[in-house]
């Protein structure tokens, strides 16, 4: 556990709607801030906001889907605040429909993203943090990462991968005083991916049943305090799924397939998107 209170946290993806409630989070509990995105996203306004609560907050810009940008960000945010205790890999891409209309470049720009950009920045913050013995990475994932999602096969396998990667790096380093957790969020209200669609598309399965954005913040304030290695950020009948799906994966893919509004509920999330994004 790490005392959030005065602890200096680099939360990439900080324009998006949830980097906003995962900030507004963070600086409740006295976390000063580096908000990370795209060059061209404007963050002033949210720093201003976030600064009012009494924290330091700064702003450095990064592409992460560029190799370089991965490599000058934890510098830069360094140089802006001070060491990292606390690194919320939040940014993210989603690419839905059909897989065989998705192309390489989406593929390649996906799995650069939402995977490569986890890994990567994580290998650059961890060895300060067990240096300094103290700190926590937090890598936001999704319930396509622990359930399979139709429609959503590139992005599901780049949350996988995350859901993966964080318990083999808390296997690896567990005799070390650094926390790595996993927040698996549901389709999330008002921001997101779900949350800019859900006026086009109907009521989702209670497979799918949405949770607030307020509810992500607490996750990560949760995962942080105790140290969790998984946050499932969901309700209804979803967390026993998830365990039926670690038994018997063919089992649960059987079951979605009988269950006719979940393909429905994925196809009109698709047209959604087409019609939103062009």
């Amino acid at each position: 556990m790490i005392e959030l209170r005065g602890a200096n946290v680099l939360l990439t993806g900080a324009a998006g709607g949830l980097g906003g409630y995962i900030a507004s989070a963070l600086a409740g509990q006295g976390a000063n801030l580096v908000l990370s995105d795209l060059p061209q996203a404007d963050l002033s306004g949210r720093a201003a906001e976030l600064a009012a609560k009494g924290v330091k907050v700064e702003v450095v810009p990064s592409d992460l889907a560029e190799p370089e940008g991965r490599v000058k960000l934890i510098a830069d945010a360094e140089k802006a605040l001070g060491p990292i205790d606390v690194l919320v890999n939040n940014a993210g891409l989603e690419f839905g429909g059909a897989f065989t209309e998705t192309t390489s470049e989406q593929i390649s720009l996906i799995s650069r993203v939402n995977l490569e950009a986890v890994m990567d920045l994580t290998l650059r913050a961890l060895p300060g943090m067990l240096e300094r013995r103290r700190g926590h990475i937090v890598n936001l994932a999704s319930m396509a990462g622990k359930l399979p999602s139709p429609y959503l096969a590139t992005y599901a396998a780049t949350k996988h991968g995350v859901v993966g990667f964080t318990h083999s790096l808390r296997l690896e380093y567990g005799s070390e005083p650094v926390g790595i957790s996993a927040i698996c969020p549901i389709f999330i209200t008002k921001v997101g991916m779900y949350g800019r669609l859900e006026h086009l598309v109907g009521e989702p399965p209670p497979e799918m049943q949405t949770m607030p954005p307020e509810a992500v913040g607490e996750a990560v304030l949760e995962a942080i305090r105790e140290n969790k290695a998984e946050v499932l950020v969901t309700k209804g009948p979803t967390k026993p799924l998830i365990g039926l799906y670690a038994l018997s994966p063919g089992g649960v893919v059987s079951l979605f397939r009988r269950r006719r509004r979940v393909f429905e509920f994925a196809r009109e999330f698709t047209s959604a998107r087409k019609q939103v994004d062009g």
